[in-house]
């Protein structure tokens, strides 16, 4: 039975000749760790310089083939090299590449109703009733929506106009009397 003398590595292949590569069964090439004697049979419990945890270790063999460098393990190298572990970019935010929302039509209000200049306060959250779903009519959005006042002069009258921010939605009515509300304008979306 021929003895198996473990491969290693050449001067010609800039390598120290005191560490003993092993290999894996699809021919890939570890070196191990300095005073690790190659095992007879394939075992899992092995140091190798890319994992010395050797419950994570992959299975290796002895090896008796020349030293090949193309097929040997980067990492081992590296290792017994002693170069430093390669830095890894991190992910840097460039001004300019933040995400860009879609812009949102907004249906405007009318500016006069009758002949009468109407003037709108800015649109604010619709106040939420227990007794009233703020769901929209149109596209079902949970809401609650938003509301805005408006004031005519000449003759004076008040308005009120509600709109679904998730469809645009609108509905714009003059406020007539405590509860009467007549509806003057309507924008239903496609």
């Amino acid at each position: 039975m021929k003895e198996l003398a473990p491969a290693t590595p050449t001067a010609a292949d800039h390598q120290d000749p005191g560490v003993v590569a092993v290999r894996t069964p699809t021919g890939v090439l570890h070196l191990l760790t300095p005073g690790t004697t190659p095992p007879p049979l394939p075992v899992f419990t092995l140091p190798l310089l890319c994992c010395t945890d050797p419950d994570q270790a992959p299975a290796v063999r002895a090896y008796d083939g020349p030293f090949n460098g193309p097929k040997t393990c980067r990492t081992c190298l590296r290792v017994w090299r002693g170069d430093p572990a390669p830095q890894h970019a991190l992910p840097e935010e460039l001004p300019g590449t933040e995400p860009i929302e879609p812009a949102v039509r907004r249906i405007p209000v009318p500016r006069e109703h009758r002949g009468r200049p109407l003037v709108w306060d800015a649109w604010e959250p619709q106040l939420v009733l227990s007794h009233y779903s703020a769901a929209c009519e149109t596209c079902q959005d949970p809401g609650p929506g938003v509301t805005a006042a408006g004031r005519g002069s000449r003759p004076p009258g008040r308005y009120v106009a509600f709109r679904c921010p998730a469809c645009q939605h609108m509905t714009v009515y003059e406020h007539r009397g405590v509860w009467h509300l007549d509806l003057i304008y309507e924008y239903r979306p496609r």
